[in-house]
């Protein structure tokens, strides 16, 4: 029964961000547009497909990887211990399913825009994007166990260099979904 109920609120959550994903287009292209098009900002497409392999690999090296310090330059310094305890809290599962099986087998995932912040015009500081995923998963040591659906939001930040635009994006936050916007 709880697994049906959440199937229903993860459906349902992602039927409403399959609404919402217009807006956020219309958004992002006026986003791009102000800040000098698609040289200084990327396109909305490129931006989820990007925050989508980044994703994937995160979560495949987090579960997989014995050492996870290839990922630092992936995240913020504000994240990065997070993420490094993330890792070495895999220790046992790799210990006792061994790494050829600690991997993710993706069914599927479906990205989409849930947060966007412009530079301050005054500071021009950083750029924030974040995706918001919908993943069908399951893990290699349990494939027999029912396919795991996840909500996942992973917020971005890059500085901004008004000449050259977004300078490296970097994961600021990973986790379940934040509260609506």
């Amino acid at each position: 029964m709880r697994r049906g109920a959440h199937l229903v609120q993860w459906n349902g959550r992602r039927l409403l961000e399959m609404g919402k994903a217009p807006i956020w287009r219309a958004a992002w292209a006026e986003t791009q547009r102000k800040c000098g098009g698609p040289e200084k900002f990327p396109s909305y497409d490129d931006f989820l497909g990007s925050a989508t392999d980044i994703y994937k690999h995160l979560q495949g090296e987090l579960l997989g990887a014995e050492n996870t310090r290839h990922l630092e330059d992936l995240c913020t310094e504000e994240l990065w211990p997070i993420i490094r305890a993330t890792g070495a809290d895999y220790e046992k599962v790799r210990r006792h399913f061994g790494t050829k099986e600690c991997r993710i087998v993706w069914t599927s995932t479906d990205a989409f825009v849930c947060s966007l912040g412009l530079p301050d015009e005054e500071t021009e500081a950083s750029v924030i994007a974040g995706a918001r995923f919908f993943s069908v998963m399951g893990m290699g040591f349990a494939l027999d166990q029912p396919p795991r659906h996840s909500i996942d939001d992973v917020i971005f930040k890059s500085s901004w260099d008004s000449k050259q635009g977004v300078v490296q994006w970097k994961i600021a936050y990973i986790g379940g979904p934040l509260p609506s916007e």
